[in-house]
Order: C-alpha cells, then sequence, then structure tokens
C-alpha cells in the first residue's frame, strides 16, 4: 500500500459522510493537534494585529526580530535575504503557516523568504518557543510561527492607504470584505516599492525592491457544525543585490536582481460531532515558488518547488478535560534546479520526495490544576530512514491561576534539504547526497506569574537542546575545488533562557520588554567547542504603546542586538576569518492621528538612532528613516 493510499484511507476513516448536532469551535491550526496552548507548556508569544498597526509593521520580519531568543540576519537593504534563527537554531528549523499553509520553501533551502513577507492584513501571530516536531514535523525542531490573516466579519468593510518615505518608499495598500452568518468573503492587496540604499561599504549604487502581495479568504458555514475555509496568498517581489568583489571578498555594486513568485492555496474544512465532543478537521494545502537570479539581463540560476499537503485530524473529548488527537498527513515535493552546466557539473536537476506522518496526541488534567501534553509522531520519508518524534509536557496552575510553572522533554529531527543535498552552482556549492538528518532532544522549564492581576505579568523559561550531525554549509571539497555540506561530528549545544515582563499600569498604556540570552556552540573538530554564527548571546526588547487621546496612539520600541560571529571568505588563497559583528540598538516610533472615523494619518521613524551596523559581513544596513501616511476606512 503507497503512502498515499494510507494517507486517504486513515482521512476516510477520520471523516464521517454523516454529520451530527453540535457546534464548530473556531480552532486554529497551531492548536488544532496540541489542544488548548495555555495548557501545552510551550513558551508561547502572541502578537495581535491590532499591535501590527500600531507600529505600522510593513515587513513582518521586523517585529518577529523582537520575540525572545530570535536573532535576525539581513543582506542590507529591503528585500535582501532575510534569516530568522530561534533559540540558536538555524533558520531552516523554524516552521512557520500562513492559514495553516507551510511557507517554508525547498527552493531556499527550506527556509522562509522572510524578506517578502509583508504584514498585509495579519489577524494575529502565535510564535510557539518549542520544539513540535512530534506535532508538525521535519521543519519545526526549533518552534513554530502560525500566522492567521483576518477575515470578513458581517456586513461590509474595507480600507485603503498608503504612505511615502526615505530612499523614495511608495506603499499602498487596501483590503474589502463582506459576510453574514453564513458566507464570508475578504480581498487584500499591498503594493510596495523602494529605491533601496547602498548595500555595499564603498560605492553610491542603491539596491531598490518591489513588492506585490495579494490575500485571500473565503468562509462557509452552512451549519452549526460544518465550515469551509478556502485561501491564497500571491507575492510577486523583485530584489536588486550586489554580487562579491573577488580581489576584497566583499559585497560590490553590480547589476544583479533576483525575480521571486509565490503562491499559497489552502482549503480546510472542520466539522463537530457529538455536541462538540469529536472534532474533524481535513486540510488539503499547495505552495508553488521560484527564485531566477540574472546578472544584468542574463539568466544566473533558478530554483522551483511545488509541495501538495494533505492533512487530517480527529479530536475526540474522552471526558472534562482529556482529549485525544489522532491526526495524518502526507506532503509530496517537488524540487527544480536550472543553469548552465559547467564540464564540472551540471545544475539542471528535478528531484523529488514523499513524507508521510502519524500523530497521537494527548492533553488532560491528571490532578487538579496539573495538565499532561504528550505527542508521539512517527514520519515515513522516502529518502531517510523512518523517524519517531515525541514531546511530553507538564504544567501546574498555581494561586488560583495566576501563576503556572511547566515542564517540557522533546526529541526532533530535520532533514536535510534539497540544496544541501543536489544544489550545484558554479565556483561556489555543491551538493552531498549522503548527508543524514539533523536529531535533537530538548528540556526545558518555566513559568509565569500575576504579580499584579491585568496589570503586570512575569515569565521565565530555561532550555537545553543537544543537535546530532547538525548539517554544516560551509564544508570545503578537496575534490572540485567548492564548498559543500557535511554532518558535523559530536552534538552541537544549544542552552539559554528568557526573560519576559508584560506591564499595563494605567488604562491606554502598556509595556512589554524581554531579555534572552542564547549559548549556541559547535563542535570545533578539535574536541572542543566554538560559537555558532549570526547568534548573538545577548538580546531584549521594550515596547511601549499609549493611547494619548481617543484619536492619537504613540508607540515606541527599542530593540537590542548583542555581538555576534560571522565569517568572512576573503579572496583565495587566504583562509577564511571570524569577525565580530558589533552589538546594536534599533529604535522605532510611529504615531496615529484619527481625524474622523473614517481618516486616519500615520507617521513613523526607523533606525532612529541612526545606528551603523552590520549583522552579515559586508552588507551596510539602512540608517535613520522616516514615512508619512494616510488610512481611509470605508
Amino acid at each position: 500500500m503507497t503512502k498515499l493510499t494510507s494517507f486517504l484511507l486513515l482521512s476516510t476513516l477520520l471523516t464521517p459522510a454523516a454529520i451530527a448536532s453540535g457546534e464548530v469551535e473556531t480552532i486554529e491550526v497551531t492548536a488544532a493537534r496540541t489542544g488548548d496552548l495555555a495548557r501545552a507548556g510551550v513558551s508561547l508569544s502572541v502578537i495581535e494585529g491590532t499591535a501590527l498597526e500600531n507600529r505600522q509593521v510593513y515587513r513582518l520580519a521586523d517585529v518577529l526580530a523582537e520575540v525572545p531568543g530570535m536573532a535576525a540576519a539581513t543582506a542590507g537593504s529591503v528585500g535582501g535575504q532575510t534569516q530568522l534563527r530561534l533559540r540558536g537554531a538555524e533558520a531552516n528549523q523554524l516552521l512557520v503557516l500562513v492559514d495553516g499553509v507551510e511557507l517554508n520553501d525547498p527552493a531556499a533551502g527550506d527556509e522562509v523568504q522572510f524578506e517578502h513577507l509583508t504584514g498585509l492584513d495579519i489577524e494575529r501571530i502565535e510564535v510557539a518557543r518549542a520544539p513540535l516536531s512530534a506535532v508538525w514535523g521535519s521543519d519545526a525542531v526549533a518552534g513554530v510561527i502560525n500566522i492567521i490573516t483576518k477575515r470578513a466579519e458581517e456586513g461590509v468593510q474595507g480600507h485603503v492607504g498608503g504612505e511615502y518615505g526615505a530612499f523614495d518608499t511608495k506603499r499602498l495598500y487596501g483590503a474589502v470584505g463582506t459576510g453574514s452568518e453564513t458566507f464570508t468573503s475578504r480581498l487584500a492587496v499591498g503594493y510596495g516599492k523602494s529605491d533601496g540604499t547602498n548595500v555595499s561599504r564603498t560605492g553610491d549604487e542603491d539596491d531598490g525592491y518591489e513588492n506585490l502581495t495579494v490575500s485571500g479568504a473565503i468562509g462557509v458555514t452552512p451549519s452549526e457544525d460544518f465550515r469551509l475555509d478556502l485561501t491564497m496568498r500571491h507575492t510577486d517581489a523583485e530584489s536588486e543585490f550586489d554580487g562579491t568583489d573577488f580581489a576584497t571578498g566583499l559585497p560590490a555594486d553590480s547589476d544583479n536582481r533576483t525575480e521571486n513568485h509565490s503562491t499559497t492555496l489552502g482549503a480546510a474544512a472542520r466539522m463537530s460531532l457529538l455536541d462538540g465532543r469529536w472534532q474533524q478537521g481535513l486540510r488539503v494545502t499547495f505552495l508553488d515558488t521560484s527564485i531566477d537570479n540574472y546578472v544584468g539581463e542574463a539568466a544566473d540560476g533558478a530554483t522551483s518547488a511545488q509541495r501538495l499537503g494533505l492533512y487530517a485530524d480527529a479530536a475526540f473529548t474522552l471526558s472534562e478535560g482529556h482529549t485525544l488527537t489522532l491526526a495524518v498527513d502526507h506532503e509530496n515535493t517537488d524540487f527544480t534546479q536550472e543553469g548552465i552546466a559547467q564540464p564540472w557539473g551540471d545544475p539542471n536537476q528535478k528531484r523529488s520526495m514523499d513524507v508521510t506522518g502519524f500523530v497521537a496526541a494527548y492533553q488532560g488534567d491528571v490532578l487538579e490544576g496539573l495538565t499532561l501534553n504528550a505527542s508521539v509522531r512517527h514520519d515515513d520519508n522516502s529518502d531517510f530512514k523512518n523517524f519517531t518524534s515525541w514531546r511530553f509536557a507538564l504544567s501546574q496552575d498555581l494561586m488560583d491561576g495566576r501563576g503556572k510553572v511547566y515542564a517540557s522533554a522533546a526529541r526532533a529531527q530535520k532533514a536535510p534539504t534539497f540544496v544541501e543535498r543536489f544544489g550545484f552552482y558554479s565556483d561556489q556549492f555543491v551538493g552531498n547526497p549522503d548527508l543524514t538528518p539533523e536529531r535533537s532532544v530538548s528540556v526545558e522549564v518555566g513559568g509565569s506569574y500575576d504579580v499584579l492581576p491585568e496589570k503586570l505579568t512575569l515569565g521565565a523559561a530555561v532550555y537545553r537542546t543537544r543537535l546530532k550531525d547538525e548539517i554544516n554549509g560551509f564544508v570545503f571539497d578537496p575534490a572540485s575545488g567548492l564548498y559543500t555540506a557535511g554532518n558535523v561530528d559530536g552534538k552541537s549545544k544549544r542552552d539559554g533562557f528568557e526573560l519576559t515582563a508584560d506591564a499595563r499600569p494605567v488604562d491606554g498604556f502598556s509595556l512589554s520588554a524581554s531579555y534572552a540570552f542564547v549559548n549556541a556552540k559547535e563542535p570545533d573538530g578539535a574536541d572542543g567547542y566554538k560559537r555558532e554564527l549570526r547568534r548573538p548571546k545577548h538580546s531584549g526588547s521594550i515596547v511601549a504603546t499609549w493611547e494619548a487621546t481617543s484619536a492619537l496612539t504613540l508607540t515606541a520600541s527599542a530593540a537590542y542586538t548583542g555581538e555576534a560571529l560571522d565569517t568572512f571568505f576573503p579572496p583565495w588563497p587566504l583562509a577564511s576569518e571570524t569577525l565580530t559583528l558589533k552589538s546594536y540598538v534599533l529604535a522605532r516610533v510611529t504615531g496615529a492621528y484619527r481625524i474622523n472615523d473614517h481618516v486616519s494619518i500615520t507617521a513613523r521613524v526607523e533606525n532612529a538612532f541612526d545606528e551603523q551596523y552590520e549583522n552579515i559581513v559586508g552588507f551596510a544596513t539602512p540608517g535613520a528613516a522616516a514615512y508619512a501616511g494616510l488610512r481611509i476606512a470605508l
């Protein structure tokens, strides 16, 4: 029996043809398999859509970088490659979902192209800072970012807006929706274009950027116990970037650009049986991406990928406070690379992989206030040995719910990417088809306490992760004279702790602060350890929002990134060097004034202290920048 046949058979068993009476609960996709996240024993950050609007967020990476334990690395100007690393993990070990569709891009080494992910029409973001491979599989080694877009309400609603500012940046956006008790639809469009800034340390050529994003959602609720959601998101983006000056090893002005196209589609049906004691879910998702590189007008290689995902889950309420979830999913992924064949290598290829996962998860109150979470997942992979991941957590309520402590342990796996295994880039990189998956075991202890109910909440978490067979993508291959990927002998260490505080001392004023210590080390090949690159040990942020009047809202934030290491590759035959990237603080101030019920004006200043910094060696970042805009509600 094939894996796909197994999936379809089990999904049929999990989806009864008849619909019994009951009420469908609104269950977001992160919680659909794990139960109630508040009781799941995970460190959780939640960013509401109103906070994104107050902060006038265009690139989601700007606000996600302030999540405790998150480190951002951007190749210079807006549109430059952006990587996010959570708790010392690699960028491709963080799963990102938008309306239940996985954004991790096989054409980009399983990383999310955060440089193109905008804040268009976002309702809510959940960041689960915990290994969740036992629920979601390979890409969730470090955690999960779940992005939920807005849905239409009853009646007609919508808005349009625009802004203009530094670097000749123009942005237009709008959304319209309509809804009734049984049908809702919403469409949002955002367009941005910027001349950008000069990425290299020398020269004067600016690297521009253009992005068009369209997001849509349709919801159908024919009865109280059934709901169907259809979602889509499409992005066309073009980024200009600098090549490498082989005389210095640093970026230098050049006429290079990348075109990116990404489309996601999702269809999700949920139903409720037996007065809500049996919750059903069935989803179909599709991802289609392409990355085309150009030097001048000449094509310089391309990668593309398509992924079809089928997911089914059934959650049974065994008794009050006890839920058992059974799930199965199947993903088929195709990867294509195109380029100019060389005598020493040919990039042109097509690859595919199938993975079927079987999940069992339990959440239950074993004692008063004590919740047990247990998840086990078995992955049947067409290219690697089968693997079983697991996660167990205990969460205890304290002091009549004012406090909570939790402890967890988890086993996770990240499969090598198509690029790591088969990628070929002339004069740069050749893949290694003999790579083995990375595997980790993690433990965490944390908690939170309402020092002053609804006024001040403090939180803390301590974690320890050991990663075996970490993949190093910069291993010199003497046979080809190129770099390749290889598994590192020994275990990498990722240890740290996080502190958080959320305060609402008076009505209309909120303050949140966080600090994270991350100690990420990998074996150095000589029975010792060395710090991993682009992972600062110290980071933190402060965000304050003040509703000064019923019409005026002000927000100020400051994000600190400590010193980090990076590698500089000077011209051959000089050896690579490990350099220290200096610490920096990025300050942001925004304001919005509502003239009347329909019209608001906005303003913001980014990098208010005009910090001159790099978080990738050689890539200069923008200085202080100001923007102003107008928003009109229908």
